[in-house]
Parts: structure tokens; sequence; C-alpha cells
């Protein structure tokens, strides 16, 4: 073989390894793009299912206005008493009404110590001590309640404890499968008591969810709430300054709590 032929050889194998090496390249281009989007699926996919979960769990608000809440209680402020170690027969509690004086005018509550008993005694118990007062209304929704009582002041905060909801909804007139719904929720009923509606003026406890009463309350301004009867223990009504109630804004203070009886 003359050397002018070696040379188209050699240039011909040089050629079909750069066209050899082209394709590898190109496959591991496609490869890698491949896998990437492989990655990618997977990453959507994994995101989607979590956020199904999290909708299945409840974590996205109602676009109607949520029900008055309180999370768990961390820090023991007020440690010292606690409503389930107190007397049973509360029903006697001495304390009948108590005012809010706030920077729109005063509110004057009566309490339902028959209806109950442990909840009412655990509010006389917070004002006798002065843990209400300065606290603020931190939330405001119009046209439905105005909430108060916590020490931190975004929602969160409580005096230490949590204790158990007086709720009797039969008495109520709550449908039976909602109380067997609320029931499988955790909510546990007492058939003994007597309990009162969410009508304008009703003075509740803020929960997140059952038994988790503590130091937050909320009262209802303008019309029934007929959705959280069953949910939340109205422990009292305002007999005085429903006036003063509607003009309450996010943030106004209560300046002095105390018991007027």
């Amino acid at each position: 073989m003359g050397k002018i032929q070696k040379i188209r050889e050699q240039k011909k194998i040089d050629a079909e390894i750069e066209v050899q090496e082209r394709r590898q390249r190109l496959r591991s281009i496609i490869i890698g793009a491949v896998s990437g989007l492989v990655v990618l699926f997977l990453l959507t996919f994994g995101i989607i299912k979590f956020l199904s979960w999290r909708l299945s769990q409840g974590a996205v608000v109602s676009k109607q206005s949520p029900a008055p809440s309180a999370s768990v209680k961390i820090e023991p402020i007020w440690p010292s008493f606690s409503p389930l170690a107190a007397n049973k027969n509360t029903t006697n509690l001495t304390a009948k009404t108590a005012v809010i004086e706030t920077v729109r005018g005063n509110i004057k509550l009566e309490f339902y110590p028959e209806a109950s008993p442990k909840t009412a005694a655990n509010f006389v118990s917070l004002i006798n001590k002065g843990f209400y007062n300065g606290l603020t209304f931190h939330r405001v929704v119009p046209g439905f309640v105005i909430q108060g009582g916590d020490p931190k002041g975004d929602g969160t905060g409580g005096p230490g404890y949590t204790f158990a909801d007086e709720i009797n909804p039969w008495s109520l007139g709550v449908p039976e499968e909602t109380i067997k719904s609320y029931e499988a929720q955790g909510y546990q009923y007492d058939k003994n008591l007597t309990s009162h509606k969410m009508d304008v003026g009703a003075l509740a406890m803020a929960n997140s969810g059952p038994n988790t009463n503590g130091s937050q309350f909320f009262i209802v301004t303008d019309a029934a709430q007929p959705h959280l009867d069953g949910k939340h223990t109205v422990f009292g009504k305002v007999i005085e300054g429903m006036d003063v109630v509607r003009k309450i804004q996010q943030g106004d203070m209560m300046t002095k709590v105390y018991i007027a009886n």
C-alpha cells in the first residue's frame, strides 16, 4: 500500500472515530436531559402529593370567617390556677358580672356559672389576678367577633394551661350527625349542662380544637353564629355596652378588667 493510500485510510479511521465520539457526546447529553426531566417530575410530583396531604389535613383556611382560635399554650404565665382542680361546686360562684374598660367605653359581662362552671371560674380567677389588664383585642372581624385575652397579642398566647370544654350540643339543637362529626374530632360533651347559643353578645372561649381553652375569649358582634354551636363554650353574655363592642378596633386595649359585684 502506497503512502497516499495509508494517509487516506487513516483519515477515514479518524473520521469514523470522530463520528462515534459525537454520537457518544449526543447520547450523554440526551441521557442527562432525560435524567433532569425525571428528577424535575419526581420533585413536582412529590410537592403535589405533599400539598394534597396538607389539604386533607385542613391546612388551608376557609374563605368564610374562620372560627375564633387560640393555639396551644407553651410557657406557664399563670400556672397557679387550673379549673380542672377547682371545686366542682362552682355553680355557687359569687362573681356574677365583670366590666371590661376600653378606650372606646365599658363593656359589662354577665356569667353563666350553671352552664359552664369551670370556664366561668377560670375567667374570674384570671380577672382577679389582673391577667387581662393591658391586653388587647388582637382580632376583630367586622360583623362576626372581637377576640382578646392573649398576652402575646398574636393569637398564640395564654395562661400556661388548657382545660376541657363545657358544652351540651343537644340542648343547643345541634343535629345528631353534626354532633357525631364533632365527637370524631375529639369533642367530649356533657348532657347534664344547659348550654347557650352563639347569639349576638355571647361571651365564649376561643380555642384551637377540643379541650384547648385557656384565656382567650371572643364576643359575637352583629349576628348569631350557629355554626359555632357545639365547638366553643359560651360562658356569659354582654349585658351593657354592645355599642362599645361594635366600635372596638383591632389592637384596642383592655385598660382594666374587674369583677363588678
